[in-house]
């Protein structure tokens, strides 16, 4: 995804009732977590992910001069983000990336285009780079294969499934295991406008290659998330009800999301979102996948700025301000309590002064430096436990928040049930109280460590100078009562993690 309205985004399916769970109740001002002792599923590090756009990754995290990425990005990310998943070549860009002009010698690499804003003199930061880069940080290696050839073309199919394969021989030569490989990137929409029928022949084209040279193979087909053939009389849920179908009988169980937010016009509520990837779940349960074993990864999510044409250029810094960082942060917190969900991908990893920065360099300044949503993610990683047990959240609305509350909340905890973590975002401009049932833990009196990424206002950002360095930290005292209640208060406009242990000491 880059620059492009989303217009009409907003799905016009009813959304199915697989997201009764992760709706917000209706109740009093301040949150209200009601936790149960079920695990809805688990997760690792690889909940946490990137889309890794290798254009303007390269024009503003790649020296250049040093063939090397800039040393403060891989430090953050390598302390931060242990085994997180980097999304390469992108989005878009992988629909056009012929990956034998990112290899070899720098020098000799030919000129390319693979976007629609730039033409690259060539790819440095190619995949040999992206396979260094991943191992040097600790992160897992995420692919998206390129289905369609160039971005003037559509390529011969069995040449591209040729070079998917020898992609494929090349990454395993290097003994780099791949988390999955993802069929091409929003081939639904905008100029492309696939039929499912396209788009299922060319993936079952590669997906054959690839499997002849790796058997244990794992793919992600991607669904739409929005009703962008609606020229045509198909709605999204018609297209991903087609498309799970034609892929099912390929072993394709697992499918691809983007979601866009808190952005109005095109970019709709929190809940809108959430209900559009309810009803994809629906629609691949539709298209004959076994519920049991249907999966979902949100490939891209950002806020999207408000607007459109040059109001929405203007509002790009929306999608790098502490208003972003709550968004963000409530997606995540309610797909926790989706069981299809296994991980989330936060777009864009680069450094650009365009939309969607994970790091800014302020001019004049020598070094680049975390964005204000980056903290806030570092931050719901850093409190990251294995286990989401099912939490049942109610919530006033006194920020008028279009998706009908102002927080949100789950909780985790470990397979012993010795420590707990709780995420929780706070869009009211006033401090808020939430209250924990936790039954478990009735009668206890337990010390925890509240980390928060808060404001006065949501439009903070760090562009031009680091406002926000990280989150402020304080030790707190929860003591639970007789029925296992407990309270604590988190800051206005805030995004927090709360970790305690279960126990005593």
């Amino acid at each position: 995804m880059l620059g492009l309205a989303l217009v009409g985004c907003k799905s016009t399916v009813a959304p199915s009732g697989d997201c009764k769970p992760v709706a917000v109740n209706k109740g009093a001002d301040g949150l209200s977590l009601m936790v149960s002792d079920k695990v809805v599923k688990s997760m690792g590090p690889e909940y946490f992910g990137f889309n890794l756009e290798n254009s303007e990754f390269q024009l503003s995290l790649w020296d250049a001069e040093r063939q090397q990425v800039r040393p403060e990005v891989t430090r953050f990310l390598k302390q931060h983000f242990p085994g997180a998943v980097y999304r390469y070549p992108g989005g878009t860009t992988a629909n056009y990336h012929r990956w034998k002009t990112s290899v070899g010698k720098v020098a000799t690499r030919k000129s390319v285009r693979i976007n629609d804003w730039i033409e690259l003199p060539r790819i440095e930061f190619g995949v040999d780079e992206y396979l260094d880069f991943v191992g040097e940080i600790n992160g897992q290696v995420w692919y998206v294969l390129n289905l369609k050839g160039d971005i003037d073309r559509l390529a011969d199919i069995d040449k591209l499934s040729g070079e998917a394969a020898d992609l494929v021989r090349h990454i395993g030569e290097r003994k780099v295991p791949v988390v999955r490989w993802e069929l091409g990137n929003e081939l639904d929409r905008f100029e492309e406008k696939w039929t499912s029928d396209l788009y299922v022949n060319r993936a079952q084209t590669v997906m054959a290659a690839v499997r002849k040279v790796d058997p244990k193979a794992r793919f992600v087909a991607m669904m739409a998330d929005f009703d962008a053939q609606s020229d045509r009389g198909i709605n999204a849920s018609q297209y991903n009800t087609a498309l799970a179908k034609g892929l099912k009988d390929s072993g394709i169980t697992e499918f691809a999301q983007h979601l866009y937010y808190d952005g109005e016009p095109d970019g709709p509520p929190v809940t809108n979102r959430i209900d559009h990837l309810c009803q994809s779940i629906a629609d691949a349960e539709k298209g004959g996948v076994p519920a049991k074993d249907v999966g979902f990864w949100v490939t891209e999510h950002a806020r999207w700025p408000e607007g459109q044409g040059e109001a929405w250029n203007r509002n790009w810094r929306q999608s790098g301000d502490l208003g972003a960082s709550i968004g963000l942060a409530d997606l995540i917190i309610t797909t926790t309590q989706l069981p299809q969900v296994k991980g989330t991908d936060l777009h864009a990893l680069h450094g650009s002064t365009g939309p969607w920065p994970m790091f800014h360099q302020p001019e004049g300044a020598s070094a680049y430096h975390p964005s204000v949503p980056l903290h806030a993610y570092a931050l719901l990683r850093e409190t990251l436990l294995p286990q989401v047990l099912e939490t049942k959240t109610s919530s006033g609305n006194p920020s008028s928040y279009g998706g009908g509350y102002s927080a949100r909340g789950t909780v985790m905890t470990n397979q012993d049930r010795s420590r707990y973590s709780v995420w929780a975002v706070n869009r009211d401009k006033a401090a808020t109280e939430i209250t924990l049932n936790m039954p478990a833990l009735a009668g206890k009196t337990l010390k925890a460590n509240l980390a928060s990424i808060s404001g006065g206002v949501t439009q903070i950002n760090n562009y031009d100078r680091q406002i926000i360095d990280g989150p402020k930290r304080q030790s707190i005292q929860l003591s639970f009562d007789a029925q296992g209640v407990a309270r604590y208060t988190v800051a206005p406009n805030s995004v927090s993690g709360l970790s305690f242990a279960g126990t005593t000491r």
